[in-house]
């Protein structure tokens, strides 16, 4: 339903979420509780310092050592950016409204711009968690070369979902 509001001078776009995003949105918050939860666990049990970088064969670098609340630091970050995106995507409709030619195509650009929204949640919720896990096992065992493969896929991903969104908004009638 499009309604526009004089005393707040924005136009309104209210459409219910679909499944798709809600099953990311579960996705993305079962993601964020991971996260906490090797927070928690890698302050407990890992040694004060922990080894935060490594070369791509998996082995340490001894001389670039951190302290473990970097992993605390992961979960305010992924908090952060969830509850950045999630505020951007509610105000979504009102920073695409000045740039609608039709009203036809408003319902169908916002839903995209939800969904990358709600993907680019997701996809940062699990390189956070991952990191997470990868800075955890560095610290206990160490790491082998394919970890960094799974890194790099994550690390990849959102531009992937960018271009993706892009392409499908050129093709809107």
């Amino acid at each position: 339903m499009l309604s526009s509001s004089s005393s707040k001078c924005r136009s309104v776009l209210w459409l219910g979420p679909t499944m798709l995003e809600q099953r990311i949105e579960l996705l993305t918050r079962l993601l964020l509780l991971l996260i906490a939860l090797l927070c928690g666990w890698g302050l407990f049990f890992l040694p004060g310092t922990i080894p935060i970088h490594y070369s791509l064969s998996g082995s340490i670098h001894p001389d670039l050592t951190g302290s473990k609340w970097i992993l605390a630091l992961f979960f305010l970050l992924a908090l952060a950016l969830y509850g950045l995106l999630t505020l951007l995507s509610r105000w979504l409709y009102a920073l695409y409204h000045p740039f609608m030619t039709a009203p036809q195509r408003a319902v169908h650009r916002y839903r995209l711009g939800r969904l990358l929204l709600a993907g680019l949640k997701l996809c940062l919720s699990a390189l956070l968690a991952y990191l997470s896990w990868m800075f955890i096992q560095g610290a206990i065992s160490g790491l082998n070369s394919w970890i960094f493969l799974g890194f790099l896929l994550l690390a990849v991903l959102p531009s992937l979902l960018v271009l993706l969104y892009l392409i499908q908004v050129r093709r809107l009638p």
